[in-house]
């Protein structure tokens, strides 16, 4: 504060260097109003009380480091040591109190207008004050070879107990951490193949749905979430039949029993022999029959019930079904089996009646849902 008062003064325009300063040019001492009784000796600063006092006037006390505006002159000499003499008013009356230095005993005393306030209860180590030793005692100290090894004793003992404070509480941590370091290093390294375990099983997990990024483990919020979801049983019940019909099913069993021309005209509807599932005509049976005409065939014979799939309603169902199984296919990129394995067998072994198949629609080439060849390349039947 007081630099930058003395950085950003003003000059006014009448104002001579050579006259002397800016202060001794409009009359007034660099320190203000603290040097108003300068020409008295005195000097105004801020002093502190080094020990708590009683004022004589109001009889109240002032703790130690109360700070006053004290006048501040020296009275005299301890040697080339200026004695120096602090006069203040008490903050709780207008009586004045003076407080002068003790050069000789490296202390200060009170001289007038108060009286100082012994605590018999307080040490000089509690008050923080240092102790001189007399001129007797330090040289009694210094020839009773007794009393210098007891006060080196003393002194390394009360160094050993500050340090010792907090090296104790260090060690008996440290202590009890690694009482047994083989156990706790097993339990680090379990802590690390139990997180690797879970990285690892998120990882695949990714890897299977097909996501680039970290799945997170299975929270309480979604499991609940989870229980809350519904489904209708009887759609219920037709999925888990078509999973399990598919989980038993072979992905290449019928592959070679494919007709080479899908383009030739069939019979689509045939009678059913007596011995269940077979059919006659075409290339020798259902046999013949390509696998979506197999799958629409099973699909129609168990919607209708009767053996014939011309009905409306069979044949939504039956669309709805194809749907269903196709988007589960394209969906699905890493089923490892034949979706529409067994599907028909099963379907035409539970139907007593004659097994009828329902041409695609609108087309006279039927187009499977799984691709299992071209077919120029077996030529082995023709």
């Amino acid at each position: 504060m007081a630099d930058r008062k003395a950085t950003n003064k003003y000059y006014p325009p009448d104002w001579d260097p050579s006259k002397g300063s800016i202060n001794k040019h409009i009359g007034q001492h660099p320190l203000r109003d603290r040097a108003r009784k300068l020409d008295q000796g005195i000097l105004i600063v801020r002093f502190e009380l080094p020990y708590s006092i009683w004022c004589n006037g109001c009889n109240k006390s002032a703790a130690t480091g109360v700070r006053y505006n004290a006048e501040k002159k020296t009275i005299g000499k301890y040697y080339s040591t200026p004695i120096l003499s602090f006069r203040m008013k008490c903050h709780h009356c207008s009586s004045w109190f003076e407080i002068q230095t003790d050069p000789k005993n490296a202390a200060y005393k009170v001289t007038a207008g108060a009286r100082r306030k012994t605590d018999d209860f307080a040490e000089a180590e509690d008050r923080g004050t240092l102790k001189i030793d007399t001129p007797e005692e330090f040289s009694r100290r210094a020839n009773d070879k007794f009393a210098k090894l007891e006060n080196s004793r003393l002194d390394q003992i009360n160094t050993l107990q500050s340090d010792a404070t907090v090296l104790t509480k260090l060690q008996h941590i440290s202590d009890r951490q690694w009482s047994d370091p083989y156990a706790l290093s097993q339990k680090l390294r379990k802590e690390f193949r139990m997180e690797r375990a879970k990285i690892k099983s998120s990882e695949a997990l990714a890897d299977r749905i097909g996501v680039g990024f970290r799945i997170l483990p299975e929270s309480q919020e979604d499991a609940d979430a989870t229980r809350l979801v519904e489904f209708d049983a009887r759609e219920k019940a037709v999925m888990m039949q078509r999973l399990k019909e598919i989980k038993s099913g072979n992905l290449f069993a019928a592959a070679k029993s494919a007709p080479k021309n899908q383009h030739q005209q069939r019979n689509w509807s045939r009678p059913a022999t007596t011995e269940g599932s077979s059919v006659t005509g075409g290339r020798g049976g259902i046999g013949g029959l390509s696998k979506t005409s197999t799958l629409v065939a099973a699909t129609g014979s168990s919607g209708s019930g009767s053996g014939s799939g011309s009905g409306s309603g069979s044949g939504s169902d039956k669309d709805r079904i194809l749907r269903s199984l196709a988007s589960t296919v394209k969906a699905n990129t890493q089923l490892q089996v034949d979706p529409f394995l067994n599907i028909g067998s099963s379907a035409s072994s539970k139907s007593s009646s004659a097994l009828t198949a329902t041409p695609p629609l609108s087309s006279s080439k039927p187009l499977p849902l799984v691709a299992y060849g071209d077919d120029d390349d077996d030529d082995d039947d023709d």
